[in-house]
């Protein structure tokens, strides 16, 4: 969904985090989730539903997240590896992330904090820096609101702790254990 969302309106989003997705539907021709035609009768219909055939206009970062071991059929984790390469070829934002020993839905207490890192640190990098117009109209209403009630203090939220940064990899893949990158 979100490299669809990505590649058909792009205008809506400023970046993606993408999970265990399928993204070329053509490698599940006898059907998926509701859609009970074939390949071969829906051809425009698997198509469209496929984001790897619009990897071209796929212009803002997306985080691509996997489990190495995912048995679920329509979304092997080959699946992930080739949109990463073909958002690559096309010069998109990109990063890949492959959890060791997970299946479709990660259940290890690594893999869980990694990818919520992961996530964080994605949205913290291609969406915090998009909030600016968003900041100039909250200064504005903190000022109106100032201005109403002297004894009025914001309230801010914060995430507390310092995580080590990890080797930058703009257009990479990272594989929180022992893997190398020409392994995909």
């Amino acid at each position: 969904m979100t490299a669809n969302l990505l590649a058909h309106a792009p205008h809506l989003f400023c970046c993606g985090i993408a999970r265990s997705g399928a993204y070329n539907r053509t490698l599940t021709p006898f059907g998926f989730q509701s859609e009970d035609r074939t390949l071969w009768e829906a051809t425009n219909t698997y198509m469209e539903m496929s984001p790897f055939m619009a990897a071209d206009k796929i212009e803002k970062p997306i985080l691509l997240i996997h489990g190495e071991e995912d048995n679920n059929p329509g979304t092997l984790t080959m699946q992930s590896k080739h949109f990463f390469n073909a958002l690559k070829g096309h010069g998109a934002l990109c990063r890949l992330v492959i959890l060791p020993y997970e299946s479709h839905s990660y259940s290890a207490r690594e893999s869980i904090m990694h990818v919520l890192w992961e996530m964080d640190r994605w949205l913290q990098k291609y969406c915090a820096p998009n909030t600016s117009g968003l900041n100039a109209d909250l200064d504005h209403v903190k000022k109106e609101d100032s201005q109403k009630s002297a004894n009025l203090e914001p309230k801010v939220a914060a995430s507390g702790g310092e995580v080590a940064e990890v080797e930058e990899l703009e257009h990479g893949v990272y594989f929180p254990c022992c893997y190398d990158d020409n392994e995909i």
